[in-house]
């Protein structure tokens, strides 16, 4: 991140982040080599080996730890660099750097790319005895008779490891999977409608002495011959579009499948009770093996199943088998590890996360609290960066920053093909721990994150405050670009009823939210003085959001955003951004949202709502806009360009206050003559505008080149609207090269031909 594209006056997130950066391999010092022909019985001070191969650089990151911690024990005096040459490194264990690794302000320790060359780390093992398949699984489909080729894996690992992806070369491989399926018409047990209307739905007292216990059920029934009795139902997942809602997904084993009853019971909550109108597909039966790429794990056997669409013998098969491959890690409450930065990297084939007994979940199950489903995290450290490195072709997230993490900068980096989110920063929960806090995630190229769980956004954060986000260019998810989140009241006044609830409740500090919740029920709070009384629990407030890009998101999921909100702490900015081509909602402040200031942004063919919290909207540009609201009479809107794709003049409506706005639409309004004022009275300051219906006439051929200005007698120099130059927002990180590439659809079990970012080698 160069100080050039630095917001003037973000001084109070730089600190000492800036030395952090400028640390990473550019002092001299104490430098020690990794390349994939070394030995760890070597020195590690030689970039090459020696001809008689009596010394040369370590093999291993492992390695490289021991030797770095053996200098940092003698006392660092130098900066400690270690230079990882070209070539793939595989992971089994998780590489965990804690206290005795850290560096110091002076004495940064880097582990970073041998300049000029690729080092990658990949978490995947590679399956290449194929067999052809002597005997036919029974219930393979007729069309794949005799076209199957197997792979066993290694006989110490069968029972240890569940392989849920693959990947040939860099592409995910789609599993077998059944085509969409509906469940029948009527359900276990009624569905629950969220928990804003739990309350009502189920007469809920929270003073209740023996509080009813809402929860959501594993059971529901299925139509015709869906799912069988399998002998493993463990390997066979339901893969839900919802569960009855459209803005998440679930990936959930099967516990036991009844046959003659049509009923089937999950080995893990869902997320929302399944419900009649619930789309899901059956993924891993050998019964739905009928497309040619597909495969099919056998747990009880050990063995990978194949159907080829190509010779075998081009495959390049890897299975994941690491999730976590390298965590930095402090001691809660105690010490921190300081001053480690990586950079140049590259990180493939990690495990896919599936979730468990214990597992705590954020909003929606969109992510999970405090939990290692990511290539590269971060938990109890501060003053550490990632820079440069590239996340690519894995089943799990990039990075996070869990609980304590302070000054941690993620800059210069890719996320790609990733099968969960790009970037989480997820602190305490709802309670008075805040401590995460003050990071840069800044510069970073993110897009096709969510492969598999659809709704992983490129960038969360939850429970996180005091970020700068900047020029980060966001595209091609399945749902959310990035995510400011929370936690909302209901969870915590109804805790007790939703004590087993995995979403928001399981991971409340209660002991510390119990003043708040008690005096909010006992004094009978409502509206904002209610959202005052519990805003120092939610500590997502004063975020900076500001230079980013972020375009065709919502490509598999509904109701969802470009930017979201919701549960957050006060006066998050979102400055300067850049949104287009979102066929749908491109900021959202939902339920709960508090104080936002939404300024000097682009908008360009979407939706531009809905503001649900108090906020301001000034000095943007919106243009092709579907739709803005219904919004809140809390919002005021100053200074912006509204360009509809079919406006109305009831659009005055949409905020409390206008000043000097203006309101145009490519279809004329009925009744309404160019340069009239459309606010009331009450709705405009004295003696200003308030919306003006007008041509705000851009400036067609500067709007090509991303820069939004004025052409001369523009209505906007008399209102002071600025003009809004967008050339220089998002990433300056580029994808290696563009082609046609193959794109595997690892959800449908369907491959076409798209045109879009490839991969490098």
């Amino acid at each position: 991140m160069s100080q050039q594209r630095t917001r003037a006056g973000a001084g109070k997130w730089i600190g000492a982040a800036t030395a952090v950066l400028l640390s990473c391999g550019m002092v001299s010092g104490i430098t020690v080599y990794v390349a994939p022909n070394g030995n760890d019985s070597w020195s590690g001070t030689l970039a090459e080996a020696k001809s008689d191969k009596s010394d040369g650089p370590l093999a291993s990151l492992e390695g490289a730890r021991r030797a770095v911690r053996i200098r940092i024990a003698e006392g660092l005096k130098e900066p400690v660099t270690v230079n990882i040459r070209g070539g793939e490194y595989s992971l089994d264990q998780t590489v965990v750097f804690g206290l005795e690794d850290s560096g110091t302000a002076e004495c940064p320790v880097t582990y970073q790319a041998f300049p000029g060359e690729k080092p990658g780390f990949t978490g995947g093992k590679r399956l290449t005895d194929w067999k052809p398949c002597t005997k036919d699984p029974a219930g393979l489909p007729t069309a794949a008779k005799g076209k199957l080729f197997t792979c066993d894996i290694p006989a110490d690992l069968k029972g240890k490891w569940q392989i849920k992806t693959l990947y040939d070369g860099l592409d995910m491989m789609p599993r077998s999977s059944s085509e969409q399926l509906e469940l029948a018409d009527s359900q276990i047990e009624p569905p629950l409608q969220g928990l804003t209307k739990v309350a009502s739905n189920f007469n809920l007292d929270p003073k209740e002495e023996n509080p009813k216990l809402v929860h959501v059920s594993r059971e529901f029934r299925f139509q015709n011959k869906d799912l069988l009795d399998w002998a493993v139902p463990g390997d066979i997942e339901i893969f839900s579009d919802g569960p009855g809602q459209h803005w998440l997904v679930n990936v959930l084993p099967l516990a036991s499948v009844d046959v003659k009853n049509n009923t089937a019971l999950l080995a893990i909550d869902p997320t929302y009770d399944f419900d009649s109108k619930n789309p899901y597909r059956v993924q891993n039966a050998i019964e739905y093996l009928d497309t040619p790429g597909e495969w099919v794990f056998s747990s009880a056997e050990g063995r990978v199943y194949l159907w080829p669409s190509r010779p075998i013998k081009e495959y390049d098969v890897h299975a994941p088998y690491l999730q976590e491959f390298i965590r930095i890690e402090g001691v809660e409450d105690k010490a921190l590890v300081r001053f480690l930065n990586f950079s140049g990297l590259t990180f493939r084939y990690g495990l896919r996360d599936t979730w468990q007994e214990g597992d705590k979940g954020l909003q929606h199950d969109w992510e999970m609290f405090d939990k290692g489903n990511a290539v590269l995290r971060f938990r109890h450290a501060e003053d550490c960066a990632v820079r440069a490195c590239d996340f690519n072709s894995s089943s799990g997230a990039g990075v996070r920053l869990d609980l304590h993490c302070q000054r941690i900068t993620v800059a210069d980096s890719r996320f790609a093909y990733l099968g969960g989110a790009g970037v989480v920063l997820s602190g305490y929960g709802p309670g008075t721990k805040d401590e995460n806090r003050n990071n840069i995630i800044s510069n970073n190229l993110i897009h096709h994150v969510g492969d598999i769980y659809w709704h992983s956004p490129g960038i969360f954060i939850t429970q996180s405050g005091h970020n700068l986000i900047s020029h980060n260019t966001i595209h091609d998810l399945g749902y959310n670009g990035l995510v400011i989140s929370g936690c909302r009241q209901s969870p915590m006044v109804y805790h007790k009823n939703l004590r087993k609830r995995r979403e928001w409740v399981s991971n409340l500090r209660i002991e510390e939210c119990l003043p708040v919740i008690e005096k909010s029920i006992n004094e009978k709070m409502s509206g904002d003085e209610k959202l005052a009384l519990y805003e120092p629990l939610l500590h997502s407030r004063e975020n900076r959001v500001e230079h980013n890009e972020i375009y065709r998101t919502m490509l598999r999921l509904g109701d969802g955003n470009g930017i979201y909100l919701s549960g957050q702490g006060d006066n998050n900015q979102l400055v300067r951004n850049y949104l287009h081509d979102i066929d749908a909602i491109m900021i959202r402040m939902d339920n709960e949202a508090r104080f936002t200031l939404l300024a000097e942004n682009v908008f360009v063919n979407g939706s531009m709502q809905t503001f649900k919290g108090p906020g301001e909207l000034r000095d943007n540009i919106g243009i092709d806009l579907k739709s803005i609201g219904p919004n809140r009479p809390r919002f005021t809107s100053t200074r912006n360009v509204f360009v509809m794709q079919k406006a109305s003049d009831k659009m005055k409506n949409n905020f409390g206050t206008w000043e000097n706005c203006i309101l145009y639409s490519a279809s004329p309004l009925k009744n309404v003559d160019p340069g009239q004022e459309l606010a009331t009275e009450e709705q405009r300051k004295d003696g200003q505008a308030g919306l003006i219906y007008a041509d705000p006439l851009f400036d067609p051929a500067a709007m090509e080149q991303k820069n939004f200005r004025f052409l001369p007698g523009s209505p906007c120099e008399k209102l002071g609207i600025k003009p809004l130059d967008m050339s220089q927002v998002g990433s300056t990180v580029k994808d290696p090269s563009l082609e046609i590439r193959r794109v595997l659809d690892v959800n449908e079990g369907k491959a076409s031909t798209k045109t879009g970012p490839a991969k490098d080698d």
